[in-house]
């Protein structure tokens, strides 16, 4: 039976409390002692006694309360750690100083072992070929996250210490008792990269487009969606593969599984292999100690976007074929054989059939990508959606450059849907985009629009002497010249930032006071203040 007992903290109640236990010729199993609480197990202790165990505990100077309880403190909080790593589905180890396992989770037990041979009190290096117990013991049992392998699997193992000896005397050895070794998947890599670099959650209902064409292509995408199969998406340039290669994904079985993308065009053949297969420990100078992980495995349980792949070399291409044959592969200089379980979701805007036919592509990759296949309407045979489109742009980039937003007059709307438009809708939206930044009035015309898709610019601006709305000779700088410097700024913050300092440069001698700007803009006085402060506009 465990009770507990409340009372005074004074020096020797517990000693009384033990005298009273012992009077009763009780064997205490366990006991344990904090302020103001004392508690025991006793298994001896019968129901029916406790009561007379109880009052004569109380005749103890400064006891208030007993109590029957289920568990002692320490069995709870060991129940609740054990509750928690079994609860966690990478492997876990505790090891102390000597390298011998104090706890294992379910997880470690039934990659590493099996329950007629617990991990408990074996010596991690007889499951784990490296680090040494040495290397554990070096550093402190603190080490980077490296690559490692347990039953047979590849984990990214994070060691990290625990607590430090104090043997009670003046001495005390800062040393860690041991340390907790975490065994991460690549797959839950994975999905924490997932969850950082998508938190649109986009799916079909967010595509905007509501045409003939959209309707009829999201609702076979919709129905593919949940087909485990290779999936095609063909379509012109910016016409929202990847988007809808992402809302396939959510609309799938696999939703809670990572979702990573890679363009193969971006980059040549060593780094896309590398990138997409990983690569073994010492596979190269400059290789990571090791080794790394590749696209296919962090995405494993989960989705592979495999952007322009019509511009994967020949060599890729067969590796790839490989992966979708049987799901298996090498990292780069590695020699064992990697098994997952991806979905290969592809994009073009290349004829793939006409490049199997003339040796470009191979035809049983081609056969192996094919399996399901949508095709993207190009923006110019979706009119009707162009309306929904530039209001988003228009509202999203007002917000980004903190301006009002402008209304879309009725010849920019024509302006818009008579445009041919080779770059889709990418090009819609950098175009608006360029347009609501650079605009001065409040109304978005044809003439803004085809100045910021054409990169010319007929505003005048005035000189230094001459007065506002003047017809001063000195042209303003193209829109072509602002526009390409802020295209080459290093990331978008800085080429936003850019476009900001002309704007407002070009509107303050019209409005040369922040409080007139910021009502000019429909924004903050201070923001405006801090901006013009920010660039040196109007010191």
């Amino acid at each position: 039976m465990r009770f507990e007992i409340r009372g005074e903290n004074r020096l020797g109640i517990t000693r009384d409390v033990v005298n009273v236990l012992t009077d009763h010729k009780l064997d205490i199993r366990s006991f344990e002692v904090t302020t103001h609480h004392i508690y025991a197990d006793i298994p001896a202790l019968r129901l029916e006694k406790f009561p007379l165990l109880a009052h004569a505990l109380k005749q103890i100077p400064g006891i208030s309360d007993i109590r029957e309880i289920d568990r002692l403190p320490t069995e709870r909080r060991r129940a609740q750690l054990h509750a928690t790593l079994a609860a966690l589905g990478d492997p876990v180890i505790a090891v102390d100083a000597n390298g011998q396992i104090a706890q294992a989770n379910p997880a470690a037990q039934t990659i590493a072992g099996t329950p007629e041979n617990p991990l408990r009190d074996m010596i991690i290096t007889s499951i784990l070929k490296e680090p040494s117990i040495e290397d554990l013991r070096q550093s402190g049992f603190h080490m980077p996250e490296h690559e490692v392998t347990l039953g047979g699997q590849t984990y990214m193992l994070q060691v990290e210490p625990i607590g430090h000896v104090d043997d009670g005397s003046d001495m005390v050895d800062d040393a860690p008792w041991g340390g907790v070794m975490v065994f991460h998947r690549a797959a839950r890599l994975g999905r924490v990269i997932t969850a950082l670099q998508d938190r649109s959650h986009t799916g079909f209902d967010d595509i905007i487009g509501d045409s003939r064409a959209m309707i009829r292509v999201k609702s076979q995408a919709k129905r593919l969606a949940g087909i485990h199969a290779p999936l095609l998406i063909l379509g012109e340039t910016g016409t929202g593969k990847e988007l809808f290669a992402r809302a396939c994904h959510r609309a799938s079985t696999r939703v809670d599984q990572p979702f990573l993308a890679l363009n193969c065009a971006a980059m040549p053949e060593g780094l896309a292999e590398s990138e997409l297969f990983g690569y073994a420990a010492g596979a190269f100078t400059s290789a990571r100690r090791g080794g790394k992980p590749g696209l296919l495995e962090l995405a494993d349980g989960g989705t592979l976007f495999l952007d322009e792949i019509g511009e994967l070399t020949p060599y890729l291409q067969a590796k790839l074929l490989r992966v979708l044959q049987d799901g298996r592969f090498r990292r780069v200089g590695g020699t064992d054989e990697i098994a997952v379980d991806v979905r290969i979701i592809s994009a073009t805007n290349r004829d793939l059939e006409a490049m199997s036919h003339d040796g470009t592509f191979r035809e049983d990759l081609y056969f192996r990508i094919n399996v399901l296949g949508i095709t993207l309407p190009a923006l110019r045979d979706r009119i009707e959606d162009i309306n929904d489109l530039a209001q988003f742009f228009i509202a999203r980039t007002a917000q980004q450059t903190e301006r009002a937003s402008p209304i879309l007059a009725r010849d920019g709307l024509a302006w818009l849907q008579n445009h041919d438009w080779p770059g889709n809708v990418r090009e819609l939206e950098n175009t608006l985009f360029r347009a609501v930044a650079l605009l001065d009035g409040d109304a978005l015309s044809a003439h803004d629009l085809n100045d910021a898709a054409t990169g010319t610019a007929s505003r005048i601006e005035r000189t230094d002497n001459a007065p506002a709305h003047s017809d001063a000779e000195h042209q303003a700088p193209h829109n072509s010249d602002v526009i390409a410097d802020a295209l080459s700024q290093p990331d978008f913050n800085a080429g936003l930032d850019l476009l900001e300092r002309e704007m407002l440069m070009r509107l303050y001698p019209d409005y040369p006071s922040s409080r007139k700007l910021a009502d000019r803009l429909g924004v903050s006085h201070t923001s405006i203040a801090n901006k013009l402060r920010k660039h040196g506009i109007g010191q």
